[in-house]
């Protein structure tokens, strides 16, 4: 079934939403399924559920891409501060790594699968409810990044 016939007809396949936070100082990425009740293998990866509202990505004004993901604290809160803590505990400005993937009939391969980087301002948020995450296609490590002036290359520099 291709994914036109599936999005214009009414399926009786399930559709998943998948989720995955990949980071080098979490001991494994964190994924997770939208609104399941048990968990899933999708790709051959073991995806636990969560009850969570996605606004899929959409281009904004800017030209990036951007999804957010809301998820019930008393879900996800403790699971996402102990993987915010490993990370500043790292202390490496490695971007987190989010993957939204929607796999429709089949379980082994995703339809659509995005790759984006948890927005450094504001990418995690904790509500009194709720924890939400932004990202986009901007990947942090990527800005702001200027050529190192050494004195071999750049001949005219003098060393003080």
């Amino acid at each position: 079934m291709d994914k036109a016939t599936y999005w214009s007809s009414k399926p009786r396949q399930p559709s998943y939403h998948a989720i995955t936070f990949a980071h080098s100082a979490f001991a494994a990425p964190i994924r997770l399924v939208a609104n399941v009740f048990e968990a899933v293998t999708l790709a051959g990866n073991v995806h636990q559920p969560a009850p969570m509202q996605i606004n899929p990505p959409q281009v904004t004004s800017d030209g990036q891409p951007k999804l957010r993901l809301s998820f019930p604290r008393r879900v996800v809160g403790r699971q996402f501060k102990a993987g915010l803590a490993a990370v500043r505990a790292a202390g490496t400005l490695e971007p987190i790594v989010v993957t939204y993937a929607v796999f429709l009939a089949d379980k082994t391969a995703p339809e659509v699968t995005w790759t984006l980087y948890a927005s450094d301002a504001g990418g995690v948020s904790f509500g009194a409810e709720t924890v939400q995450v932004d990202a986009t296609l901007d990947n942090p490590m990527r800005r702001a990044v200027a050529p190192i002036y050494l004195p071999t290359v750049f001949t005219g520099l003098k060393v003080q």
